[in-house]
């Protein structure tokens, strides 16, 4: 799986990157430019990249209810994480979806069905065309031809890495490109800035490359900026205290349940000063001062997320080309509220308005 990740794989996917983001963009409409929901398009692009890099497959060709998958698998998500939370769950845990007594449940185990049958569709839809690749689904599926039993992977687990990786290369640097979009519109002193930056090394080459992207430093402060303020995954998932622990003066249990919420540390004065305040320009000034543990946006150690450069690289790209394309602002009355579903989020969807550059 990890070849798919590799520096070399990023830089040959940087054109496609590109072109599905001016493909999704050239495509929106009036109607939309009026109301733009600037997550879920964010979303249908990411999810897409993900698809033709990954998958080999136009995933937003495949839709459930009228949907882009890619909206589906989103709103799925957050209804299940809320799901989890009622009451009934957190009191019967697996067994208030196993034995559904509530319609809502019920509803739920039924788009979760739907949802994998699709997925079931795609994967043997790609093995019945006897397409070959380096793409992480043709990864997968050679695994079926291995002598060793061991390690073969059935059509069962080829779904759920398939639903892993598109979930996480879709929803997180969705949610992250919209929070950044929006940190523009509230910041627009950094709009001029980042044009200048784009024009003066996004456009330099006539193919973009990976050196040109690294070179945009004022959009990497920006990125991290956002992701400091509004990280779409601001804690790990549940642990449990295998032995009994001590974390400074704090005594945890075997057994204990531990959930570590590191977007806190991304709010300490301690690391950064005056954190409520939107400041690009403090990564550029602690550049290299900063402990190491006290910004893990892609978590840490040798288990970190595998997709960070590629979700900074989309970022990069998606940005620009928006930025390129619209001037845009928040819609009028709007207020953003943040609460924690799947993952850290705005409560209300958020809106823009859009007015095309030419």
């Amino acid at each position: 799986i990890s070849n798919s990740f590799h520096y070399e794989s990023l830089k040959a996917n940087i054109s496609t990157i590109r072109e599905t983001t001016l493909e999704f963009l050239n495509k929106t409409s009036l109607k939309d430019m009026k109301n733009y929901p600037v997550i879920n398009k964010i979303q249908e692009i990411t999810g897409e990249i993900v698809g033709r890099i990954f998958f080999g497959q136009n995933l937003n060709s495949y839709t459930l209810e009228g949907k882009p998958l890619t909206l589906v698998l989103a709103t799925l998500i957050s209804d299940m994480t809320l799901v989890a939370l009622t009451p009934l769950s957190l009191i019967l845990g697996e067994k208030a979806l196993k034995y559904p007594i509530l319609k809502t449940y019920r509803d739920i185990n039924r788009r979760i069905k739907d949802f994998r049958n699709m997925c079931f569709n795609i994967v043997e839809d790609r093995k019945k065309s006897g397409q070959k690749g380096q793409d992480l689904l043709a990864s997968l599926l050679a695994t079926q031809d291995s002598p060793d039993p061991e390690s073969r992977l059935s059509d069962k687990e080829i779904v759920d890495e398939f639903i892993t990786f598109f979930v996480a290369g879709m929803d997180t640097t969705g949610h992250l490109i919209g929070m950044m979009l929006y940190n523009l519109t509230q910041h627009p002193e950094y709009i001029e800035k980042l044009q200048a930056e784009i024009k003066e090394k996004y456009d330099k080459d006539k193919v973009l490359t990976t050196d040109s992207l690294q070179g945009m430093d004022e959009m990497h402060n920006v990125l991290k900026e956002t992701l400091r303020m509004y990280t779409p995954a601001p804690m790990t998932f549940f642990r449990v205290a295998l032995v009994d622990h001590k974390i400074g003066e704090l005594e945890i249990k075997k057994g204990t349940w531990v959930r570590p919420l590191f977007i806190s540390v991304f709010h300490d004065e301690r690391h950064f000063p005056k954190p409520e305040q939107f400041d690009p320009s403090r990564w550029r000034e602690n550049a290299g001062k900063l402990d190491a543990y006290a910004f893990t946006p892609f978590s840490a150690g040798p288990r970190n997320c595998i997709g960070q450069h590629l979700a900074i690289v989309e970022s990069k790209i998606i940005v620009a080309e928006f930025l390129k394309k619209f001037d845009f602002k928040l819609k009028e009355g709007y207020k953003l509220k943040m609460q924690v579903r799947f993952l850290y989020e705005p409560a209300d969807e958020l809106m823009f308005e859009l007015t095309p550059k030419y």
